[in-house]
């Protein structure tokens, strides 16, 4: 069924009412996007799965073929979002409620704000594209930008054009580079037995407790070592290191058989992803072995700066401003560009701040400051 392109509010309102969490399916949003863009004129739309069928990277061209030059805009959001159990909201997560001057709802400040006016401002500009005009919504990016990577094994980097505008909240600053994420789990294997009776059985959790201190004293070395880029990041200018999850046991007297512990890695950018988890092998290396082993879970890779942008230089020559710090956290800028060559910058309304929290909320004025610059900077750009 087709449907016209309703205003900003009522798209976002709909986006937040679609549970969209990464753990589950984000097809019925797709659906609905679709459904939207349906009455676009010369809108061409592509959807790529992931491997069960049950999620969907939506992409939608406008204006010419893509041609050697690359030249044109990808405006790029996702459409997944991180959970709401155990969280401690006030009010129902997926009902945008309206109070002070905000808008509250899980996605609204990341990124379905950013994604409703993206819509809008792409279905403006489409009809009168006279460059290449690309909207890319992908899914599971919250948890590794694993829809970008897919979309990389079916798309041919000359397909899209080499810049990309995305809507991550970055409080209407231009963001040129950000750190990525290294995700790695180590999994430990004993074996079951009644602890009146220890020598029966061995204990998985024990080896991971010894591996969590080493790897609180390799996160102390990182952060002396500071790293290319580290004077971008004034909070954390390192390589942050956390042991985030250690799962294990059944019972108090039982002799816990499996546990895991799982380490996020914040990576400069600049920084070999593939050197630093070699490092960690290294240090963990006495331990690991045939009943402790260590995995990729993924990989969001930092994003480089690219001062010579197109879209950079428009959006300053409209005092935009510049941020003077990278973003800390992750975004598929990072695995556009390592896996498509496309670059990218952040500038999205709303702060990272409120982002992934119980009550997550924006302003209305920055999204009404979005909806009105977005369609211009598009016009300006492939109009």
């Amino acid at each position: 069924m087709t449907l016209s392109c309703p205003p900003v509010r009522e798209m976002l309102e709909t986006l937040v009412g679609i549970d969209t969490t990464s753990s589950g399916s984000n097809l019925a949003a797709v659906d609905l996007v679709e459904s939207w863009l349906e009455s676009v004129p010369g809108v061409r739309r592509q959807r790529i799965l992931d491997a069960t069928g049950q999620k969907a990277n939506l992409i939608a061209w406008a204006g010419p073929e893509v041609d050697a030059t690359r030249e044109g805009l990808i405006v790029s959001g996702h459409l997944d979002c991180v959970p709401v159990e155990a969280q401690g909201w006030t009010s129902d997560p997926f009902v945008v409620r309206e109070q002070s001057g905000r808008l509250y709802g899980r996605g609204v400040c990341d990124m379905k704000g950013f994604d409703a006016i993206a819509i809008n401002a792409f279905a403006q500009v489409a009809p009168r594209a006279t460059r290449p005009l690309v909207l890319m919504l992908s899914y599971d990016e919250e948890v590794g930008s694993h829809g970008i990577a897919r979309m990389a094994e079916q798309l041919e980097p000359s397909a899209l054009p080499q810049e990309a505008l995305i809507g991550e909240p970055t409080s209407g600053q231009i963001m040129p580079l950000h750190k990525g994420h290294l995700r790695l789990t180590l999994n430990s294997q004993g074996k079951n037995a009644h602890t009146a009776f220890p020598r029966d059985g061995m204990n998985a959790i024990e080896p991971l407790a010894e591996a969590a201190v080493r790897l609180a004293a390799l996160r102390r070395t990182f952060e002396h070592e500071g790293g290319p880029n580290a004077d971008r990041f004034p909070e954390a200018p390192f390589l942050v290191l956390t042991v985030a999850l250690i799962e294990g046991g059944s019972a108090i007297n039982v002799v816990p058989d499996t546990a895991r512990l799982g380490v996020g890695i914040r990576l400069l950018p600049g920084i070999d992803p593939e050197e630093v988890e070699c490092r960690v092998r290294e240090h963990l290396a006495t331990l690991l072995g045939e009943n402790l082993w260590m995995t990729r879970d993924a990989l969001s890779p930092p994003m480089p700066e690219h001062a010579d942008m197109h879209l950079r230089m428009l959006l300053q020559s409209m005092d935009v401003s510049l941020a003077p710090h990278g973003a800390p956290f992750g975004t598929d800028g990072g695995m556009l560009f390592e896996k498509l060559g496309v670059k990218s910058l952040l500038w999205g309304p709303g702060s990272i701040q409120n982002a992934h929290q119980p009550d997550e909320w924006i302003e209305l004025r920055d999204l009404a400051q979005m909806e009105c610059d977005l369609p211009l900077v598009l016009g300006r750009l492939v109009g």
